[in-house]
């Protein structure tokens, strides 16, 4: 039996209008969709006209979920795996299921195709109009919560490019701080907030302005961190 295809597509940041043309004909064609959140997913599929049985796939989804959608593709129906918002398979569940989809066809030796639909990406488009980034970069995704925090801040902090986070508005005070520990006084931050939305902000300063202003923004959203200083600051911080 021919195996199905497992596609990843790109959806939305914010603007529905950046949805692109093949990621509507592939969302259409597939026997169903993957994604992180159905509501999230099912709004855009009913922006779109298009019904779709629907199948969650979070950071703590069982390995059994995950293995009845591979057996779904390997017994021949495509599916389409979409993260909130974004290209999947960066920082989200997504690159878990391709990985245990190619563990897969590596054991059985019948490969499962996995292919892109590329658009959106919160990265690439904070980067692009970030005035920091010339030939290359670091993304870090998000930095751990707890263990690990302070070393994984000191090991970035060491590099010689730029370094880009995501971060929450929950915590994003918290990680400037955190930073501005860690990196040279004079390090240089842009922040780019609810791209492609209505209320979208990018500013740019020393992290210390960056850090004093902050009551002047809305803390709303997900915000892509650009660090353009790679100077530790201390080499005296302990890890708890």
């Amino acid at each position: 039996m021919k195996q199905g295809i497992l596609y990843i597509v790109a959806t939305p940041i914010g603007n529905l209008g950046d949805i692109t043309k093949r990621a509507i004909e592939i969302l259409s064609a597939v026997d169903f969709v993957v994604c992180e959140d159905t509501r999230v997913a099912g709004g855009l599929l009913h922006h779109m006209g298009i019904k779709k049985e629907l199948i969650s796939l979070h950071r703590h989804s069982s390995e059994e979920k995950i293995e009845m959608v591979i057996r779904r593709i390997s017994d021949g129906e495509n599916a389409a795996y979409v993260s909130d918002n974004g290209t999947p398979g960066i920082s989200d569940p997504g690159q878990k299921l391709i990985q245990k989809s190619k563990i897969k066809s590596q054991n059985d030796g019948n490969e499962i195709q996995i292919i892109p639909i590329p658009g959106p990406s919160a990265l690439t488009a904070a980067v692009s109009v970030s005035g920091i980034v010339d030939k290359e970069f670091y993304f870090a995704g998000f930095l751990p919560k707890k263990k690990g925090r302070q070393t994984k801040l000191k090991e970035l902090s060491a590099l010689k490019c730029p370094v880009v986070i995501y971060e929450s508005a929950q915590r994003i005070e918290r990680t400037l701080k955190d930073i501005s520990v860690f990196f040279a006084a004079d390090t240089e931050i842009f922040i780019a907030r609810e791209m492609t939305k209505k209320f979208e902000e990018y500013w740019s300063g020393k992290i210390a302005d960056i850090i004093s202003g902050l009551k002047n923004h809305k803390i709303k959203g997900e915000f892509v961190v650009i660090i353009k200083n790679s100077k530790l600051r201390s080499q005296n911080v302990i890890e708890n």
